[in-house]
């Protein structure tokens, strides 16, 4: 007997991906830029007291990208993937407004839960709950009597954390954003797979 049940939980936290790049005509310019851009960063995790447990990032990398249709044959770029999560929404929209002002151009942000746990939890219940009702519904009407669970398999399945508009945000009216007005949630789904006993009445 197969099953499936949907629950949402609410949105309490964000994921804040941010691409800190530069790039220039050599290595040390390049670096030099990608640093007063780090720097930028850096102040306003100090400023917004973004914990260290908050804060995923990876090293610079730095590449040469040959450039075959511009006058300039090659330029040097860095590259540095950095990943904040935080609760408080309006940090969120504080940050990525320092960002534009400092000419950062790629970061995204993704609404996430808290709650995913106790979510896949009730998903799991409601789906057993519909698997043993069709269940019954088949030893009735064949009149079988149904017995016990033989075999049983389950999955979760999370749908992408749905993405946030970051000029909508950015765009803000005075009575708020977005982001802070309305109440967001994400869904997680489970699957299952029971295998039920029946014997004649």
């Amino acid at each position: 007997m197969n099953s499936s049940a949907t629950v949402e939980v609410p949105a309490d936290q964000i994921a804040f991906n941010i691409d800190i790049n530069a790039e220039a005509s050599t290595p040390q310019q390049a670096y030099s830029m990608h640093k007063k851009r780090e720097q930028v960063l850096l102040d306003l995790l100090k400023k917004h007291n973004i914990e260290e447990a908050n804060i995923d990032f990876e090293p610079i990398g730095i590449s040469r990208v040959n450039l075959r249709h511009e006058e300039q044959e090659e330029v040097i770029r860095t590259s540095q993937s950095v990943t904040l999560t935080f609760s408080e929404f309006d940090k969120y929209e504080e940050i990525q407004l320092t960002l534009i002002e400092n000419d950062y151009d790629n970061f995204s942000g993704n609404f996430m839960s808290s709650k995913m746990e106790e979510g896949k939890d009730e998903a799991l219940k409601q789906a057993l709950q519909t698997a043993r009702e069709k269940a019954e519904i088949i030893a009735r009407e064949s009149g079988l009597t149904l017995t016990d669970i033989q075999n049983i398999n389950f999955s979760y399945h999370q749908r992408p954390p749905r993405p946030m508009d970051l000029m909508a945000s950015y765009a803000k009216a005075e009575s708020g954003s977005l982001v802070s007005e309305y109440d967001q949630a994400v869904s997680v789904s489970a699957q299952i797979s029971v295998n039920y006993g029946f014997t004649a009445d």
